[in-house]
């Protein structure tokens, strides 16, 4: 559902299990089981340590059917799309309204940098099912925004509603970051404590890895840009945190005689143009650092260390480009204590 880059952050395997049960001393011996798939356009890879393999990958693709139903753009019966296309809204279920109300707080922390109502003017630049011949006019971005702004929508009891028929709304910032958080907690429902999820990069950690370690993950650093290589630069350590990361170094849309970023800013319906190719994240939880690293790229450098620095546990590493066309990256101190020194 995201149509952020994924490839900006991998997974480090750094250990590997056969799947089956040891015995020491007759006792069984903690393994690691890892289950991989497609789902939401991208893959997903969930590790975690037990003694038995007690998840079935049904249940975890169920979840994912389950979320898509609600969240998904792309199908034509999900919530999201039945909102977009009534005139005052849908009663809304367990997962649009999470989705909803974390939107609504991050745009008011982020003041309109995070907007998901910010859909129409997506639209008008081609980046979502439509493919625009020109420019939009200042004429029709003063138009289109009179339906954008996450004032225009109010949860009423158990129903999502607008106050305006052309506002639409697209959780893809913000819905793998949260489908990461339901799968976590569908590993401790199971009690499981040691895990690490991942689906399209977006990854959060639990506990320990089977050497009894934080789990590595590993993130593209700015001297990634260099060459048209990709490969791990620098390397996280992890444990009841979760890590994201947006950028916009691939995907541009030629629209006359410029190219224009994907990343479009809520507050005046333009392709941003402030120099950051990518913003990596680390939160408490996945909704809220997907979220934030959507409304970083949009509010420059300054701002969002700023911002992160007023959170205790809000760590954000930015990848940009100077005023001379070279790369450069900048950290604040929360991340930058999760960087392993080599």
């Amino acid at each position: 559902m995201s149509n952020k880059s994924t490839i900006f952050l991998f997974i480090l395997i750094l250990i590997s299990s056969s799947g089956f049960i040891h015995l020491i001393n007759g006792h069984p011996q903690q393994s690691l089981f890892i289950i991989t798939g497609q789902a939401q356009g991208t893959t997903y890879t969930i590790k975690y340590i037990n003694t038995s393999a007690i998840i079935e990958k049904h249940s975890v693709d169920n979840l994912f059917s389950e979320i898509d139903q609600s969240l998904s753009l792309y199908q034509s019966t999900s919530l999201i799309t039945q909102f977009n296309q009534d005139n005052r809204g849908v009663k809304a279920d367990f997962h649009l309204l999470n989705v909803v109300r974390a939107s609504l707080l991050i745009s008011a922390a982020t003041h309109g940098c995070f907007d998901i109502t910010s859909k129409p003017f997506s639209l008008l630049w081609g980046f979502n099912a439509a493919t625009p011949k020109s420019i939009p006019s200042k004429d029709l971005l003063q138009k289109t925004s009179q339906a954008v702004g996450h004032d225009h929508l109010s949860i009423i009891m158990d129903s999502l509603v607008k106050d305006n028929p052309h506002t639409k709304i697209d959780c893809d910032g913000i819905a793998q970051g949260y489908t990461v958080d339901q799968l976590s907690t569908l590993l401790r429902n199971k009690g499981i404590k040691d895990f690490m999820v991942e689906l399209g990069g977006e990854v959060f950690s639990s506990g320990k890895n089977l050497s009894g370690n934080d789990w590595v993950v590993g993130i593209e650093g700015s001297d990634v840009y260099a060459t048209d290589d990709h490969f791990i630069t620098k390397k996280i350590s992890l444990s009841n945190v979760a890590v994201t990361t947006s950028g916009s170094m691939k995907k541009f849309r030629r629209l006359g005689n410029r190219y224009w970023s994907h990343i479009i800013d809520p507050r005046t319906g333009l392709p941003v143009d402030n120099g950051i190719v990518s913003v990596t994240v680390i939160g408490k939880d996945a909704i809220t650092a997907d979220a934030y690293d959507n409304g970083f790229m949009v509010m420059g450098i300054q701002s969002s260390l700023l911002l992160a620095n007023q959170s205790k546990d809000l760590g954000v590493y930015i990848v940009y480009v100077k005023a001379d066309g070279s790369i450069a990256d900048t950290a604040n101190a929360y991340f930058n204590g999760f960087l392993i020194r080599e």
